[in-house]
């Protein structure tokens, strides 16, 4: 189980410090979850309509004035936005003006996740012997995180000596770190270095310095460039539609956890193969995710891929001739 932190809310209450963030209980946290699903399914609901979805039995039942709570509640602690349409009769989302709704909703997660856990544990001390958590990578990079974190929030650049795993030595680097992303269990930095952008795994680096001298962020044009590759190492190529057919058994697999945000089905009478299309920029990582698969999955385009992954695969058996 990974519990991942939900960095545009912790950014967002930051520079409210003025103002103290309330807890919210375990019923708070699935009203306000559920308000927000509700309403990106099915935009323009009524209050009553969305008063009698969010009650989940008639001792629950929540009144029109702790509606209009969990509508601030959203918009004073977590940024996201709900408006009224009267050309509509109902209530929506305000994208636009809101934070991350993906985040807000993994970040309610995490909550709910956390007071379950809190709640089992006061009725029964043995409940986290029925829990298994991932690695200990995450906990043991919670001094660097914050290091970072910091200097992310100041617009202030970071210097550092860099462990690499692929070159097997230590390096200097200075970077101007821009946010922060959790991949495969690991906290990485992602920002921009004299030569480009670059990643770094913040339980890799040392020493790191805070500077003084501020920079102007360019956080969404780096999450612009990071959303079109699969895992962490950007390229600067042109972005490729790619095609892959994958036997029929991972379909819910891959309906339920997408390769990319841009995958779509293609091929749709197909009733053998689940084919897919995405648009990326192919990277070392999407090639990993490619042959992890093996033999239930085959790269239909483009023709380049076709071959580079077919080598692979050559390769692969000879170290079993």
């Amino acid at each position: 189980m990974t519990l991942i932190v939900s960095l545009n809310f912790y950014f967002w209450n930051m520079k409210k410090e003025s103002k103290e963030q309330k807890h919210l209980n375990t019923p708070q946290v699935y009203q306000t979850k559920q308000l927000v699903e509700i309403l990106r399914k099915s935009p323009f609901e009524s209050m009553e309509n969305l008063i009698k979805y969010i009650s989940t039995n008639r001792d629950n039942k929540i009144s029109e004035r702790t509606f209009h709570r969990i509508k601030a509640t959203l918009r004073d602690d977590y940024g996201i936005i709900i408006k009224h349409s009267r050309s509509n009769e109902g209530f929506y989302l305000d994208e636009e003006k809101s934070m991350n709704i993906e985040s807000f909703l993994s970040h309610m997660e995490i909550l709910a996740t956390a007071e379950q856990l809190s709640a089992n544990l006061n009725e029964n001390n043995n409940t986290l012997s029925f829990v298994k958590f991932e690695n200990k990578a995450a906990i043991e990079t919670i001094p660097n995180f914050k290091i970072v974190l910091e200097a992310i929030q100041k617009n202030v650049p970071i210097s550092f000596i860099h462990n690499s795993f692929y070159h097997g030595k230590e390096q200097q680097y200075t970077l101007k770190p821009y946010f922060l992303k959790q991949y495969q269990n690991r906290w990485y930095a992602i920002g921009e270095t004299e030569k480009g952008y670059r990643t770094f795994g913040i339980d890799r680096i040392g020493n790191i310095i805070i500077g003084t001298k501020k920079f102007k962020p360019k956080t969404e044009e780096a999450k612009d460039k990071f959303s079109s590759v699969i895992g962490l190492n950007y390229v600067d190529h042109k972005l490729e539609s790619i095609k892959l057919s994958f036997h029929i058994s991972q379909k819910p697999y891959l309906e339920s956890l997408p390769l990319h945000s841009s995958q779509e089905e293609i091929n749709l009478n197909n009733e053998k193969t689940f084919d897919i299309e995405l648009l990326i920029h192919p990277n070392f990582e999407f090639r990993q995710h490619v042959l992890k698969y093996g033999s239930l999955v085959k790269v239909m385009e483009p023709k380049w891929l076709v071959e580079e992954i077919r080598e692979e695969l050559r390769k692969g058996l000879e170290g079993y001739l």
